[in-house]
């Protein structure tokens, strides 16, 4: 039998997640235990080890972004569309910090603990950004308040474990972010400068008689669709980039190319904006997670009044749960969630309908108009992506 949030959810055609389905926890589990992670295999990881060939080299990149909605756009000649295997389900909430932490750490949300853009950390009394290390305030270094990486980030790093020469790509914006330092120790990260230079990067790693797992992120695509919309002709040209890098990099012997995504995204229609300074008194911790789903920090004694109030202001536009309703139906993993991941999330959660964008900050000015993509709601669009192989193994 349907309970409400399920219920609610097939109205607005969003989906429940189900991670009994494959889904990119899964892809990447199968992936480290080729060298030596120990995850216990389930139906799904062998699936996925049947569409991935064993080389002596694997690629895996991450497009930030490119959801299978956007693959099935592309040109039937596109490399990317060529080789899709298959599509799977991406964890929620779908955004990008919480996504990123599930390949490193092949952990569901639910236990890793890192839910979005935003969050607030209870014990320092703090909002802040995960992926930026800093507070919303303005921007200051989490350092400076006496907090340390593994204080928000819990779960280790596959990535820093596995047993093969690892290597790890970022742009080199962030390549030296705190962030990008959990993903990686010092001795495993490249910056690279732009798709040439990671091709060149890539090609000398793989100019080894070692075996090398490299990992490749690639965030271009994300970032031109919040400011363009999915289909515009700019986030096309610069799909048309990644092809051809990759149609560069597929001729390398001895190597497989495993890629996908961490979520689609969908074009916006309508913002949601939010009086603060009417419910900022019913907080102690500003809106978590992003735009399209957000976690509310609700004073106990104003529960009832909060309920009634975001109810009536946002009832055609937006969707409120409890938290407890969406851990009664797995949304954030499989398992019990980590004490950890409940001390970072609210006592509500809200979702947007299709179509709708919540500027989830008070610098309202800076976002209203300007958010022509977004993701992390439930939207088959936001939520499923590819798997792509690519193998060339003489």
């Amino acid at each position: 039998m349907k309970n409400n949030l399920q219920e609610i959810f097939e109205k607005e055609n969003l989906i429940v997640p189900d991670y009994n389905k494959l889904n990119l926890v899964n892809l990447v589990r199968t992936l480290y235990n080729r060298y030596d992670a120990n995850y216990k295999v389930d139906e799904n990881m062998k699936y996925i080890d049947k569409l991935i060939p064993k080389s002596k080299h694997t690629l895996f990149i991450l497009i930030d972004g490119m959801g299978s909605n956007l693959v099935a756009s592309l040109s039937d000649n596109a490399i990317i569309k060529k080789n899709k295997k298959s599509d799977m389900l991406t964890v929620s909430p779908s955004t990008t910090g919480c996504v990123l932490t599930s390949l490193a750490t092949g952990e569901y949300p639910n236990k890793h603990g890192i839910i979005g853009w935003y969050s607030h950390n209870r014990e320092n009394n703090i909002d802040y950004y995960p992926l930026l290390f800093a507070d919303r305030k303005n921007e200051e270094r989490l350092e400076n308040f006496g907090i340390k990486s593994s204080d928000i980030f819990k779960c280790e790093s596959m990535l820093n474990k596995l047993n093969v020469n690892t290597k790890v790509l970022y742009p080199k914006y962030i390549c030296n972010s705190i962030y990008s330092k959990f993903v990686a120790d010092d001795s495993k990260r490249i910056g690279y400068d732009d798709y040439n230079d990671a091709s060149k990067i890539i090609k000398g790693i793989t100019n080894s008689n070692d075996a090398t797992f490299t990992y490749l992120y690639i965030p271009n695509i994300d970032n031109l669709e919040h400011e363009n919309g999915v289909y515009s002709d700019i986030v096309r040209d610069e799909m048309g980039k990644i092809n051809n890098m990759l149609d560069s990099l597929s001729s390398i012997d001895d190597l497989t190319i495993v890629i996908t995504a961490d979520h689609g995204q969908i074009n916006i229609d309508y913002d949601v904006v939010m009086d603060f300074s009417k419910y900022k008194n019913y907080f102690y911790g500003l809106p978590g997670i992003d735009f399209a789903t957000a976690t509310y920090y609700v004073k106990d004694e104003m529960k009832e009044s909060f309920e009634y109030e975001f109810n009536k202001d946002f009832k055609d536009r937006m969707h409120l749960f409890k938290t407890g309703d969406f851990l009664e139906n797995n949304i954030f993993g499989l398992g019990d969630a980590s004490s950890y991941f409940k001390s970072n999330m609210g006592e509500y959660v809200g979702i947007c309908k299709n179509g709708y964008c919540f500027i989830n900050s008070e610098d309202t000015d800076e976002y209203l108009g300007s958010v022509l993509g977004n993701h992390s709601g439930f939207s088959k669009d936001e939520m499923i992506i590819p798997l792509i192989v690519i193998n060339n193994k003489k």
